[in-house]
């Protein structure tokens, strides 16, 4: 499978409501177009004041991803691998697990 090499395209996904701004999150898989099974898909992960997570789990696609900096990596296989698992959670130190679900944008 491989993406069309002209159409980028991202994913948005975003958390449950929250009480505070800063517990929400943002994330978006951007795919940059003409991607293969051995490419790699960057993950950008925003809290609800759209400030960069810097420390972090991203739970996505059936993997425990790391965020640093705001940045979370998935092989493009891993992505298609995991499509159907349902679980999309941000977990932080300091904040319970988040759940959230894709969005439209």
């Amino acid at each position: 499978m491989r993406t069309p090499s002209d159409k980028p395209l991202s994913f948005v996904f975003v958390s449950f409501p929250a009480h505070e701004m800063k517990m929400r999150w943002s994330a978006k898989l951007n795919f940059k177009g003409g991607e293969d099974s051995s490419s790699v898909l960057d993950i950008e992960v925003h809290d609800g004041e759209g400030e960069a997570v810097k420390k972090g789990v991203f739970e996505f696609a059936g993997q425990m991803l790391a965020v640093n900096d705001g940045l979370a990596k998935i092989s493009y296989a891993d992505f298609i691998a995991g499509k159907h698992d349902r679980a999309i959670w941000l977990h932080r130190k300091g904040f319970p697990p988040i759940p959230g679900d894709l969005t439209f944008a």
